[in-house]
């Protein structure tokens, strides 16, 4: 099965069950990467998961020890 034979079966599958998996699309279409608006917010998340993600490192490397 070639993916045009997928693509196909997932579209006839969401008509059947009244899901349009196309419906947000026209929302994505405007997405322009690398803004400061982006970097902001990466950053943002990057402050609070490097530190989170660390700790628990240490926790599991702690944890193994005795």
């Amino acid at each position: 099965m070639d993916a045009k034979d997928q693509r196909t079966e997932i579209e006839d599958a969401g008509r059947k069950s009244g899901i349009d998996i196309y419906e947000n699309s026209e929302e994505h279409g405007d997405y322009v990467p690398d803004t400061d608006e982006e970097k902001k917010l990466v950053r943002k998340i990057d402050l609070f998961l490097l530190p989170t993600i660390f700790l628990m490192y240490l926790l599991s490397y702690m944890d193994r020890t005795k």
